[in-house]
């Protein structure tokens, strides 16, 4: 729940609202990539986390199949009550499970097998051959 500092634009997180812990956005903010590309790694880390916690559980270590996405999506309420919302987080978990399985498939593992670390890394990769 968000809670109201002393100053009216500040707010201050006492518990996450989603499926990435404080540490672990703290751990990708305290990387020396870019801003955007920060960005882009919590995006992809926060779509990782949701996949874990879809059901059924692919036993080879894919990614959840479409439908799981869509039953998962309708069992958050605030996701299900707003049907355009819920259209688009499923295009963006289709472009993250792309990214996802691409970068599993470099490392020559499941994408369900993927860690920070690994994701952290290629990013770092991807800004090295970039820069």
């Amino acid at each position: 729940m968000p809670v109201a500092s002393a100053s009216p634009l500040a707010v201050e997180m006492t518990e996450p609202e989603g499926p990435l812990s404080r540490e672990v956005i703290e751990r990708i903010d305290a990387t020396q990539l870019p801003q955007l590309e920060r960005h882009h790694l919590r995006l992809l880390a926060h779509c990782l986390a949701c996949f874990k916690t879809m059901q059924p559980k692919p036993s080879d270590g894919s990614l959840p199949r479409e439908t799981s996405r869509r039953h998962w999506c309708l069992e958050q309420p605030r996701i299900a009550e707003d049907p355009e919302f819920l259209d688009r987080l499923l295009e963006q978990l289709d472009v993250a499970a792309l990214q996802l399985e691409t970068i599993a498939q470099n490392l020559q593992i499941p994408p369900m097998t993927l860690t920070l670390d690994a994701l952290i890394t290629a990013a770092e990769a991807r800004c090295q051959t970039q820069g």
